[in-house]
């Protein structure tokens, strides 16, 4: 997966996202993140290794629960409008919300870019429960 994150408002910057398998995560990362640490610096990108899973509620949750991030999702609900366009809803607690949505939207962003790609669905909005 490669996204091109020069979207917002920060710096431009390119990030390469590679979905593995859950058990393979480990070993795309490498001891103490040396795989990661290598490409990082042959590529001048930032990485990102994210597990895949062909449920879409189990592979949202990948994307927010990760060694930098440990966002609690409450709920996900998909709705479709009358042209056939679906939307998921992310519930999150309150506090968790800016870090769902990421800096200037980047993880936002990240989250849409790969549910368009792997499932079918046009929108994603986070939204937060008490």
């Amino acid at each position: 997966e490669y996204v091109d994150d020069n979207r917002s408002s920060a710096t431009p910057r390119d990030v390469i996202i590679f979905l593995v398998k859950k058990e393979d995560v480990g070993k795309a990362i490498g001891k103490a993140g040396e795989h990661v640490k290598d490409l990082m610096a042959k590529l001048q990108k930032k990485i990102d290794v994210i597990p895949f899973s062909d449920d879409l509620n189990q592979f949202i949750n990948f994307i927010l629960n990760t060694s930098k991030n440990s966002i609690k999702v409450q709920n996900i609900e998909i709705k479709e409008n009358k042209n056939e366009k679906k939307t998921v809803i992310i519930s999150v607690n309150p506090q968790d919300r800016g870090k769902a949505i990421g800096k200037d939207g980047s993880m936002i962003r990240k989250i849409k870019t790969l549910v368009k790609r792997h499932f079918d669905i046009d929108n994603c909005i986070i939204n937060t429960r008490a």
